[in-house]
């Protein structure tokens, strides 16, 4: 399932990274503290946990904890349901788009 990054912001509702001080983040970087919290939240609570990863064609929000293309993590306050939800973030067309115009 394919959605608006917007749309599935506003219906998984992202936390806020409480382990980084003078920084506003909603996502978790892949090593370190925030790795093993990650890591942790994916051994209990598994479906709140997503993979924002490089992918063919752009970035996406992709459900689940993911190693390969992984970028950082989300974690969310409502579980996904079923898998193959998909995100797109951003595509490397609008990205060449924007340079062409430049």
């Amino acid at each position: 399932m394919l959605m608006d990054f917007d749309d599935w912001y506003e219906k998984y509702k992202p936390l806020k990274n409480h382990l980084v001080r003078d920084q506003e983040r909603d996502y978790f970087e892949t090593y370190d503290i925030e790795l093993g919290y990650v890591l942790g939240i994916a051994d209990t609570q598994p479906k709140r946990v997503w993979t924002y990863v490089d992918g063919d064609g752009g970035t996406y929000v992709v459900n689940g904890y993911h190693l390969v293309n992984r970028i950082y993590y989300f974690i969310t306050e409502v579980p996904y349901e079923g898998d193959g939800l998909e995100v797109q973030v951003c595509s490397f067309d609008e990205f060449e788009q924007g340079e062409e115009n430049a």
